[in-house]
């Protein structure tokens, strides 16, 4: 379980980055929320897929990740 949740906290980061870079908003609010709109489609679809894994396995470490994403980038 733990391999598994490692590769999705993996592939949830790599997600972050694309999106953000991937907007073109130049307002910095807007552009987060888009992004953390896109990361919770993402998830869901990530979650559909999965067999092993579910919301509750995957909440605490998804919101973890969002907020240190977006303190990386007010730095």
């Amino acid at each position: 379980m733990s391999q598994l949740l490692q590769q999705f906290e993996s592939e949830l980061k790599a997600f972050l980055e694309f999106s953000y870079n991937a907007s073109s908003e130049q307002d910095s609010v807007k552009r987060f929320n888009e992004t953390e709109t896109a990361a919770f489609a993402f998830i869901d679809n990530y979650l559909l897929n999965s067999t092993e894994l579910i919301a509750g396995d995957v909440e605490h470490s998804t919101q973890e990740i969002l907020n240190e994403f977006i303190q990386s980038k007010l730095k």
